[in-house]
């Protein structure tokens, strides 16, 4: 399965939308009708993915996660229309088997499933800050939330530096949750608009794109020079 770019953009645009979110409490309900029309978009394009999936039997865990990906994505985005706290406890409790899967499928070196595991994170966090009823509990999402960004950097950071400006001071900006305009340059990575060798087979590039670049895609944390999160 090669990198799908149009489902990396999307969930940027939903990350994006959720950390600004949490960061603006006082503005939150009015970004909640954008966060439920975002969710139903991106629920749609994992639909239209996982049906292009190869039928092989090699990729049918992943066809079938990407299923219950959309599945879930679904019941977040009636949840939080209806506003039903049970339902989305239920939901958050699922989702979090498709973020350890693809993050996991992430450091197999398994790039296309940057754009699931965001998209699966946003949609969690954002069912947690519909869910929590005081300041602690929101106090807690803004943990998660800040955990969250560290884990992007800990996979795409080195890229990220490559496609910043003034990478220093955005990855400062964008740890401590002043803004996201670091994780928006995502969407211009190079390296993420190319198909990725599918799993099981050798990838023919061409002779101008050399294979040491493939290869650098997404760094492990172990080589990010910040702390990371102690969570896993």
């Amino acid at each position: 399965m090669g990198i799908p770019f149009g489902l990396i953009v999307n969930a940027v645009t939903v990350a994006t939308k959720v950390f600004v979110t949490v960061r603006s409490t006082n503005s939150a309900s009015a970004q909640q009708s954008q966060l439920v029309s975002l969710i139903d978009d991106v629920s749609k394009k994992i639909d239209t993915l996982s049906r292009d999936l190869s039928a092989e039997l090699g990729y049918q865990l992943e066809k079938q996660q990407l299923e219950k990906l959309s599945a879930l994505t679904k019941v977040v985005k009636l949840a939080l229309e209806l506003g039903h706290q049970a339902m989305l406890g239920t939901a958050v409790a699922s989702i979090s088997e498709q973020i350890d899967y693809s993050r996991l499928r992430l450091r197999e070196g398994k790039y296309e499933w940057l754009g699931p595991w965001m998209i699966a994170e946003s949609v969690r966090i954002e069912a947690l800050r519909i869910m929590v009823a005081d300041e602690r509990g929101l106090e807690a999402v803004r943990r998660e939330t800040q955990d969250f960004r560290i884990h992007i950097l800990d996979h795409v950071g080195r890229l990220l530096v490559g496609a910043a400006d003034s990478p220093w001071h955005m990855i400062a900006d964008f740890i401590e949750g002043r803004n996201e305009t670091l994780l928006l340059s995502l969407k211009d990575v190079a390296e993420l608009q190319s198909e990725a060798p599918q799993t099981g087979a050798e990838s023919k590039p061409d002779e101008a794109d050399s294979a040491p670049a493939a290869k650098t895609i997404l760094a492990p944390s172990r080589s990010w020079p910040f702390p990371t999160s102690s969570r896993p």
